[in-house]
């Protein structure tokens, strides 16, 4: 295995607001054993489709977060070229974020 990627599509009982997103970027790579190389980054989408993108480039890969306002979707990829214990991830966003409903795959890297 060359590392995971994590997917992560819910439903929050309620908006995530920019602040949210920008402590979860900060706190959950040293979570997984990661370490920040640059970011986050957090921009506000569109009129037309409102909510926030979030980003933290880490030492192995990234961390991205997509939140819509319509119907409080998010989704979150934790992507790396090593190894990282995806139920840690689940728990810290479960204990940070209100998610109502939660739709999770774990995909293994594998060499060619």
């Amino acid at each position: 295995m060359i590392g995971l990627h994590l997917i992560i599509d819910g439903v929050s009982t309620k908006p995530v607001i920019k602040n949210t997103i920008q402590e979860i970027l900060l706190e959950l790579p040293s979570r997984i054993g990661m370490k920040i190389l640059a970011g986050p980054l957090i921009v506000a989408g569109h009129p037309e489709n409102p909510g926030w993108t979030g980003f933290v480039i880490i030492d192995k890969s990234h961390i991205s977060i997509h939140t819509f306002e319509v119907g409080n979707l998010i989704s979150i990829d934790v992507f790396s070229c090593s190894h990282f214990d995806p139920d840690k991830v689940k728990n810290y966003l479960l204990n940070k974020l209100s998610l109502g409903k939660l739709n999770i795959k774990t995909l293994n890297r594998t060499e060619l």
